[in-house]
């Protein structure tokens, strides 16, 4: 079990890294962070279904379906008809769309590189290291 001292940790990171996303949605370009959010992934995977868009923002496949609305009334995704399954929707990315999602990427990465550098040198390698570990447990690739 986590001490005390290891949550509050993981607390004030996971708080501070969601505004610093939420400021790179915004400096973006006119999206909200969800819609960032949203963007990335498909721009991540290529082609993403509605439900698979769903589970991995943590929301039900009914709100991600209306937020795919307002992305597509907007012009950032085309969605079409399931190749593979005529019940599922594959979303993709417009050109507006791509554009937008290296927009958001380079603001996460000029953030997180401005982050970084803020850590000392002799610490970088341990921080790397627990990032890595901490992401491969948040992808479920890591034992318990």
């Amino acid at each position: 079990m986590a001490d005390a001292k290891t949550i509050r940790t993981l607390q004030v990171v996971a708080r501070s890294l969601g505004r610093l996303g939420r400021e790179r949605a915004r400096a973006a370009g006119r999206v909200t962070p969800q819609q960032a959010e949203a963007i990335q992934l498909i721009a991540d995977r290529g082609v993403l279904t509605t439900s698979a868009l769903a589970l991995l923002l943590g929301i039900d496949p009914s709100t991600a379906s209306r937020n795919l609305a307002g992305l597509e009334r907007c012009g950032y995704i085309v969605r079409k008809r399931g190749a593979d399954d005529g019940r599922q929707t594959d979303v993709r990315l417009t050109p507006r769309g791509k554009r937008t999602a290296d927009a958001v990427g380079a603001e996460w990465k000029a953030a997180c590189a401005a982050l970084l550098d803020r850590v000392p040198r002799a610490e970088r390698q341990r921080v790397d290291d627990a990032l890595d570990v901490l992401a491969r447990v948040f992808d479920g690739e890591a034992g318990s």
